[in-house]
């Protein structure tokens, strides 16, 4: 008797066990370590058995990446959603941001810290548009913080909004060096409990960009200061 198919709900819920032990052979033994046949024997499937599912190692490589960047813009959106003060917005989006970066640091990792395919690296290729889609869902995140310093220059005016996208990738350098500092543990070296400081921490970053009666540059001095 033949076997029956597999109902949609059960081909879904492979297809994210898959994803799922594709993000820990990554995470243990970088891009290049994940295989077919490994993650075959991670999920208790042949090789052959989870090319049903996808069609090679890369496919399956961006629907994690892809994922990443939906749970943290989930996050971050969330967290722009809780409050319409520009600045309270901007502390709790990057605080949500730091959160998401130390609690999934597995996906963390391979969306802003390893070395690994970006979108360029397929494009012109059959992958390029799950990559597209990708690199969208990315930059969904990036607009959106970049949304939240166009709203403090527009209600505080200290800030041109002209520049809020070189504020963001400003902020970002910072916020990741946080993350990447506390993951690797090194902060832990430097503080007893870094745990304890962390928004402290973050809000040293985001003091500039508080409403204040100072002309810009006059707050740019007492930063660079």
């Amino acid at each position: 008797m033949p076997k029956a198919a597999r109902t949609p709900e059960e081909v879904e819920a492979a297809k994210q066990k898959i994803l799922q032990k594709a993000l820990d052979i990554i995470t243990e033994r970088g891009y290049e370590g994940l295989t077919m046949r490994r993650l075959g024997r991670r999920v208790g499937m042949t090789a052959a058995t989870v090319y049903n599912y996808f069609r090679n190692k890369e496919e399956i490589y961006l629907h994690v990446l892809t994922r990443g960047f939906e749970l943290l813009y989930e996050d971050l959106l969330r967290a722009s959603n809780s409050t319409d003060d520009p600045f309270e917005k901007l502390k709790a989006v990057w605080q949500a941001f730091v959160r998401f970066g130390m609690e999934q640091s597995n996906y963390y990792d391979i969306m802003l810290t390893l070395y690994i395919p970006k979108y360029r690296d397929f494009a012109g290729g059959p992958l390029e548009p799950l990559a597209r889609k990708e690199l969208t869902t990315a930059l969904k995140v990036a607009d959106l913080i970049t949304g939240v310093l166009v709203e403090i220059a527009e209600a505080y005016g200290d800030i041109r909004k002209e520049d809020a996208r070189i504020y963001f990738m400003q902020l970002l350098t910072g916020m990741h060096g946080i993350i990447s500092l506390y993951n690797n543990t090194i902060l832990a070296y430097v503080h007893e409990h870094p745990e304890d400081i962390l928004d402290s921490l973050v809000e040293s970053h985001l003091s500039f960009f508080a409403p204040s009666q100072e002309p810009r540059a006059k707050k740019r001095k007492k930063r660079a200061g």
